[in-house]
């Protein structure tokens, strides 16, 4: 091997290499970005419509079913989703994940644009926002205090706001609990009934009376001044002198029939920490910004931020994500030390050799360094993905260095020189170092490819690995050479040191265990019955995993626990704002002494909803419980999950739902069940029966549907005839209807570099029976009664509309308790659907959410598994020049699968996203054993030794470094799959299925293998 020959003739030069690479990984390990999620682009656009005082219904019609229809012919569109609720319309876009999701915005935008006309005059333009998972809310302050909530608005708005982004890294700071400050003229309803006028009188005179126009240039020998025509007010007192009527000489001014005053526009959300009046400030960070340095940045700023608040104000860190994600990180890399300790100790026991020890102490670590480097290079970050990848390595990368240090101490103890054993040594184990690292890769490939929202995470995850094995071949041809060649000295004659005797023991105990390896495998060749005995008892153990694997069932990934809770509210629709306080301060009361509770920020009228969304409505609430972090407390998620759902069982009039968040961020449930058809009646019956169906299963909570009892609504229908004897447009009522209610911006009030929307309404009063009483203008001092122009019906509007793909939709959702898998609780809610639904024709129903994620991610995992064991094979044929030899060597797939299988059930894991991944990385891992040995046998038939006793022979001398192999790559991901710190639930299932897998293949391989190659080959073959 050149790289070796180079390696040991010119060691100054390779180890300027060497270390030139050190470096750079060190240096790239400084600046690598630490985050949750690896970096993608996903899918996402979110379309929000404004329209304010429209009912769910309306927006249904005049704004959703219009934006459906234009973006449905944007290509690569996969879902469009409408949620039509009270004021507003959110349209969630899925693209394939080919689309250029900037490209396709564009195209959304330009789709909208030629619609907007056809909009109803006061729905405001749409907003178009490209889903980001690392453009996350990282950081969750509270800024409370002792003034009036519409000045701890004002200034968390404009202030505090504008310091907190222009931190570096920062994107944005979310405002909840509070509204913009605006100018309200609050119209007296007699007084303008009495002068005839209505508010739309006042709305026209503000248009056409308050406003600032540009008017152009002129010159005044050799003078240029620029000329605009200024109708602004400085002073909003002055705005009540403005003339509203001039009547035979008799004025009507502002003042005279109204007040102007400094308002907020009307309260839609409140917000509190531990039950105090509170803004709830949440800061989101860029999308290539280094999380975990925006939340320290954002928090060094706290003291400045602190240090200019105005007295009586108090800003409250609540939680951050970076505390979370660096913890993440540090345990994991423990759990990488960890693995190299474990890893080494094994080494030194095979071993007792200290300088051979210090050869695989330097080059593992340093395997991990360099990549670190390659990693920075292909934009990788440090995340849950790659993390994983590091942790998978430690066990999978120490393989290539142990055939290496293996080969080369083998031949320095018969020769005693060192540089002639690395050289001689490294090239003797080139064609099964190739081979393992060949079937390492090729398996990779596929992961790579995968076109699914789970292959976008396990993209990086697998280029990490990719680099990690090609570093660490690297380095097995390198440096593992160069060191031996250095630091290998041979023992002194007559030594009685320790540690050779211990070597001599330990080897003379070892050397009898191949001995007795040995005769079992002969036995086996002479005794057919015991060897098909053996056979029997491994495939009735592939059975019974295979029966096993039947009951794991599938699920996405695990959720960890990140000392949050989310506890969702939602009360009967006809709650105001006022009532729903009320409510939820009970709900706070019930929580205070809730073990490990730090804080409380509850948000009221907005909510997290599913990926790129938000519910609103007065009726909502939301409780973010943050707990003490998980290595600081005793009590596990599960059980404080436990806690607050029993503090819950005897809340009445809500439907309560406790969520872990999801580490992409907002509120999801784990079952998102849609029934689709066209009648909203239907479709709500279907989701209420199927909700009793399933109400019964065990492991299934938090049940719920989309379906609501209607919010009161009243209906002003115009009597037109009466219009039209009047003369009155029945638009012009309308208007009018919204001015007295509503409000509406009749122009800008500038000061002090401000803009304040100018809002024009009648006087506030309560009770539903004024509508009929209002008074509209007639002949001057002779106002019309609403009543007799318009009939006002009492009924019920509809809080949420949902529309999947243009049809209608109704959704049940459900969470699932910790023994029961997503993809087991789906096939039995199928099944009981299909059996018992009862369903009318043109009505079906689809799962979505997370269960269409994990099926997607799970056929492409089936597609990457097919193709590579397909590789691995046309590898090992390339490498071994034989097609017989892969197929043989293809038996330890199944023996790994024993282990995993077992390995899941035993440690109560199911499939998850990142164990079956680990299963097809595991294709061209768990054959790195049977290639040593078949490697070592075709070495036996070359030197013209009888096949029988190669394949005998080649197991034996090989028996060493597959144990040691084994033992260590067992040991080096025993952290990785029992490690306890936080974040390990995500690796841990991984872990384990390595583990197993690993386990396994290794010990059976070494009994199965002689003996298939005995029963399949011919003895006239053999005895050649």
């Amino acid at each position: 091997m050149f790289l070796s020959e180079a390696s040991v003739k010119r060691p100054i030069a390779m180890s300027a290499c060497i270390i030139m690479l050190t470096l750079l990984g060190l240096n790239s390990a400084r600046k690598l970005g630490l985050e949750l999620m690896p970096k993608i682009d996903v899918p996402y656009i979110t379309v929000i419509t404004a329209y304010p005082g429209a009912t769910p219904e309306e927006i249904e019609t005049d704004i959703a079913k219009r934006i459906e229809d234009a973006v449905v012919t944007v290509d690569g569109l996969k879902h469009v989703t409408s949620s039509s609720m009270e004021n507003v319309c959110q349209t969630l876009l899925e693209f394939y994940l080919d689309v250029d999701v900037d490209i396709a915005a564009t195209d959304v935008r330009e789709k909208l644009d030629l619609i907007q006309a056809d909009f109803p005059e006061d729905v405001e333009d749409p907003i178009i926002q490209k889903f980001d998972i690392n453009a996350v809310p990282i950081v969750n302050l509270a800024l409370a205090g002792d003034l009036p909530i519409d000045e701890i608005y004002d200034y968390a708005d404009n202030t505090l706001r504008d310091r907190i982004t222009t931190i570096q890294g920062v994107a944005d700071v979310q405002l909840v609990g509070g509204a913009q400050r605006e100018v309200h003229i609050r119209l007296d309803r007699q007084k303008l009934a009495a002068r005839g006028l209505s508010s739309m009188d006042v709305v026209r005179t503000i248009q056409q009376g308050i406003r600032t126009i540009p008017s152009g240039n002129l010159r005044d020998g050799g003078t240029e001044y620029s000329v605009k025509f200024d109708a602004d007010y400085e002073d909003i007192e002055d705005i009540g002198e403005l003339e509203i009527a001039n009547i035979d000489g008799q004025r009507s001014r502002i003042k005279d029939i109204g007040t102007v005053v400094m308002a907020t526009e009307e309260m839609r959300q409140q917000a509190s920490i531990a039950g105090r009046p509170c803004v709830a400030i949440r800061v989101v960070k860029k999308s290539d910004a280094n999380a975990v340095q925006v939340v320290h940045a954002v928090r060094a700023a706290m003291t400045d931020l602190e240090r200019f608040l105005p007295g009586g104000l108090e800003l409250v860190w609540v939680a951050d994500d970076g505390g979370f994600i660096e913890a993440l990180n540090n345990s994991a890399w423990i759990n990488v030390i960890q693995g190299i300790l474990l890893t080494s100790l094994v080494l030194f026991l095979f071993l007792y050799n200290i300088r051979s020890l210090l050869v695989v102490g330097i080059t593992m670590p340093l395997t991990i360094i360099i990549g670190l480097f390659f990693m920075d290079l292909s934009n990788l970050t440090l995340n849950v993905s790659s993390m994983i990848a590091i942790g998978l390595s430690v066990g999978i990368l120490v393989t290539n260095s142990i055939v290496v240090l293996e080969a080369i101490i083998k031949r320095f103890s018969r020769t005693g020189n060192a540089r002639d054993a690395a050289r001689l040594g490294t090239s003797e184990a080139t064609v099964a170092v190739l081979a393992s690292v060949g079937t390492n890769v090729v398996v990779l490939f596929p992961l790579v490819m995968m076109h699914s929202m789970i292959g976008l995470f396990i993209k990086a995850l697998a280029i990490t690995m990719l680099i990690m094995t090609a570093v660490s071949l690297f380095v097995s041809f390198t440096l593992t050479p160069l060191l031996c060649s250095i630091l290998l000295v041979p023992p002194k004659k007559n030594s009685r040191s320790l540690l050779l005797r211990m070597e001599r023991g330990w080897n003379l105990g070892f050397n009898g265990l191949i001995r007795w390896y040995r005769a079992l495998l002969e036995f086996n060749e002479r005794h057919r019955l015991a060897a098909v005995v053996v056979l029997l008892i491994v495939a009735g153990l592939f059975l019974l995993s295979l029966s096993v694997a039947g009951r794991l069932g599938t699920s996405m990934v695990t959720d960890s626990d990140q000392g949050k809770l989310f506890v969702k509210l939602e009360f009967p629709t006809e709650y105001d704002l006022a009532k729903t306080t009320q409510r939820v301060k009970e709900a706070e009361s019930r929580l205070r002494d809730v073990p490990e509770l730090k804080h409380t920020l509850t948000t009221i009228g907005k909510v997290e909803g599913t990926v790129g969304q938000t519910s609103e409505g007065v009726h909502l609430a939301q409780l973010l419980l943050k707990f003490s972090e998980r290595d600081e407390r005793n009590l596990t998620m599960e059980s404080i999950i436990s806690e607050v759902r029993s503090r819950f069982a005897d809340y009445p009039g809500a439907i309560t739902t406790v969520n872990i968040p999801p580490i992409i961020g907002g509120q999801s449930s784990d079952v998102e069940l849609e029934i689709i058809g066209e009648e909203y009646d239907t479709l709500d019956g279907l989701a209420l029966k199927v909700g009793d169906l399933v109400a019964p299963f065990e492991g299934v909570r938090d049940i719920d549907t989309t379906v609501r009892t209607g919010k009161p609504e009243l209906r002003i229908l115009p009597r037109r005839e009466v219009l039209s004897d009047r003369k009155i447009p029945a638009i012009e009522v309308g208007m009018n209807l919204r001015a007295n209610l509503e409000g509406v911006t009749a122009g800008t009030f500038k000061k002090d570099a401000r803009n304040y929307d100018i809002v024009v309404k009648l006087q506030e009063e309560t009770g539903k029976d004024q509508v009929d009483a209002f008074l509209l203008p007639g002949e001057p001092g002779r106002p019309v009664l609403l009543n007799t122009l318009a009939s006002v019906e009492e009924g019920r509007s509809p809080v949420l509309l949902t529309r999947k793909d243009k049809r209608r939709v109704s959704k049940l959702y459900a969470n699932l308790g910790p023994g029961l898998p997503l993809g087991t609780a789906v096939d039995r809610i199928s099944e009981t659907i299909d059996a018992e639904g009862d369903f009318p024709p043109q009505y079906d129903y689809q799962f979505g959410g997370r269960y269409e994620v994990m099926a997607e991610g799970l056929e492409g995992l089936a597609e990457a598994g097919i193709i590579s064991i397909v590789l691995v094979v046309l590898m090992l044929a390339a490498i071994l020049e034989s097609f017989k030899q892969p197929a043989l060597i293809l038996v330890t797939l199944p023996l790994a699968l024993i282990g995993t299988f077992l390995g899941l059930f035993w440690t109560g894991n199911s499939l998850g996203i990142f164990e079956i991944m680990s299963i097809v990385m595991m294709i061209g891992i768990v054959v790195n054993n049977a290639i040593l040995i078949v490697d070592q046998f075709n070495v036996h038939v070359r030197e013209g030794v009888p096949r029988h006793k190669a394949m005998i022979e080649a197991a034996c001398e090989r028996f060493r470094p597959v144990v040691m192999i084994t033992i260590a790559a067992v040991l080096g991901m025993l952290p990785l799959a029992f490690g306890r710190g936080i974040g390990a639930e995500m690796r841990n299932g991984a872990g384990i299925t390595m583990l197993g897998g690993i386990l396994s293949s290794g010990v059976l391989t070494l009994l199965v293998l002689p003996i298939l190659y005995d029963f399949f080959t011919s003895k006239k073959s053999k005895s050649r």
